[in-house]
């Protein structure tokens, strides 16, 4: 009888100790749900509007990498995280300085042993330069008609009879005629991009010093619009006590009308012979010519702009939140002003910055901590997150996710007049966790907007998991969310202003991503990465 009396004594403090248990963690559950909610509030269309009106303003001239108007952008940003009060994190600055290396082609042309110019600068694209100045260098020029090969019985090869070992070989864009099938890929035959890729490849297997491509003016044409002005500008870089080794292998493209010069015939004597060499493909076409090529080092200086906001009992974890505050700014006297990419998402992080900032006024700090990050150079590449991660402010080992935003603020042409979406990349790719909460937090706080998967696939061919500042992270293994509307017409054009806007769906954005951040800072246990 006394055994059961104290069974019974011994469940009912059991149980009356998970019951207190259970209520004392919905009592927190709820008194986190209602801080969250009432901080969401104060994300407001009517500041981001303000903000962004003078961010994308002309005054700021596209906030171009190291430019005026970007250091005015990066001292509004600082001005803004210290009246929040966030902690200057970079030994007392908002400031993480660094230098970039600016490295463009200043000189390009090929001449004759005579002295006479065959191909100037404004004639040729050239893809990938010389690595190391060619000062009246001479080489051997030889035509490797359209640099193709295939083994088998039936085998072709444009490079049977020819040695370009040590030489600059000329090309000839698309197949001999029945040979279609030397290009496997459809799509490659009609480029004349894809096509340059793996003709030059083989060329190098076989020893050649460069590749000069020549193809009809409409295509060549048709290139220089599309990615003419990525080959011609500069190409930026940070730079590294380590230099990495890159072939110094030429790579251009011309026009058809060039060859006959390229070759030394006159045009008139290069229809006879390239008749002939076309029947047999064995006639060796080669000539001598002085290659001058100078690349051109420029030193830029940058910042990326950092505020921290100090956790509690957790505080030496941390997610980062991001978003680039540089973009384009002039060209050809018109001003980029970037009030989209990313000018929304710059905004966006002002609007979380003073939301958790606060809550922390209201002692309502988060257990762990936050780091808000403005980074330049991403149309460079990503070069300021790519910076930030070889250099963090804060251990790398101690961040638990990043959450980045670029281009919140309008809509693709797949949701015309459906703002209510956004699209998620990247939150399944390193953590499951991650995800779910994801998933959850979206359906309590932000029921109306629909997440979008379309593009959170690696092997997606635009390729956006690997082209924002998000994945500077993903690589060092910190899971991330990366938030994004899509392209629209008014990508990287003059006329990405902030009147096209729509502050109403970026705000409803906004309002997701602190949502989802509350919810990652405030739980127990730090995100998990998979397994694998």
């Amino acid at each position: 009888m006394l055994k059961t009396t104290t069974s019974k004594i011994t469940f009912a403090i059991l149980f009356l100790f998970i019951f207190t248990s259970f209520a004392q963690a919905q009592q927190k559950t709820e008194k986190q749900d209602s801080l969250l909610t009432n901080y969401l509030k104060y994300i407001d269309e009517a500041d981001m509007k303000k903000h962004l009106s003078v961010l994308a303003s002309d005054e700021y001239e596209g906030r171009e990498t190291g430019e005026k108007g970007q250091k005015m952008a990066a001292e509004y940003l600082a001005n803004r995280f210290k009246e929040l009060g966030l902690i200057a994190p970079v030994n007392g600055s908002y400031f993480q300085k660094f230098e970039l290396n600016k490295t463009s082609l200043a000189e390009f042309r090929i001449e004759t042993l005579t002295g006479k110019i065959e191909l100037s600068q404004n004639e040729i694209i050239v893809v990938n330069p010389f690595q190391e100045d060619k000062k009246d260098e001479g080489y051997d020029v030889i035509f490797a008609g359209y640099g193709l090969e295939e083994e088998g019985e039936n085998g072709y090869s444009s490079y049977k009879a020819i040695d370009v070992k040590d030489k600059i070989a000329v090309i000839i864009m698309g197949t001999p005629k029945g040979k279609e099938k030397l290009i496997p890929n459809e799509e490659a035959r009609k480029s004349v991009y894809l096509q340059m890729g793996f003709k030059s490849k083989l060329a190098m297997t076989k020893g050649a010093k460069g590749v000069i491509f020549v193809t009809q003016k409409a295509d060549y044409t048709l290139f220089d619009e599309m990615y003419g002005h990525y080959f011609k500008d500069p190409k930026w870089s940070i730079p590294s006590e380590k230099k990495e080794e890159k072939p110094d292998f030429l790579m251009a493209l011309s026009t058809n009308d060039k060859l006959p010069n390229l070759l030394g015939y006159t045009d008139k004597k290069w229809k006879k012979v390239f008749k002939k060499w076309n029947k047999k493909n064995k006639t060796i076409l080669e000539t001598k010519a002085k290659v001058f090529s100078e690349m051109k080092i420029e030193k830029v200086e940058t910042e990326n702009v950092l505020g921290y906001l100090e956790g509690t009992d957790k505080k030496d974890e941390l997610i980062v939140l991001t978003a680039h505050y540089d973009h384009i700014g002039i060209i050809d006297g018109k001003i980029y002003n970037g009030a989209d990419d990313d000018g929304s998402g710059t905004t966006a992080i002002l609007e979380l910055a003073e939301a958790f900032a606060l809550a922390k006024k209201d002692r309502n700090s988060p257990k762990r901590s936050i780091l808000f990050m403005l980074v330049t150079g991403e149309e460079k590449g990503l070069l300021g997150s790519s910076y930030y991660s070889e250099n963090p402010v804060f251990p790398l080992k101690n961040t638990v996710s990043n959450l980045n935003i670029d281009m919140i603020g309008r809509m693709d042409k797949d949701h015309e007049g459906d703002p209510n979406y956004v699209y998620i990349i990247g939150s399944t790719m390193l953590s499951t966790e991650l995800h779910n909460l994801s998933e959850t937090t979206a359906k309590m706080y932000a029921p109306n907007v629909k997440l979008d998967y379309t593009y959170n696939d690696k092997d997606d061919p635009n390729r956006f998991y690997y082209r924002s500042d998000h994945y500077n992270f993903a690589k060092h293994d910190i899971p991330v969310i990366f938030y994004f509307n899509g392209v629209h017409d008014d990508y990287h054009q003059h006329t990405d202003e902030v009147d096209k806007i729509h502050f109403g769906k970026m705000q409803e954005i906004t309002r997701l991503i602190f949502a989802t951040a509350w919810n990652i800072v405030n739980r127990e246990e730090r995100i998990k990465n998979d397994e694998n």
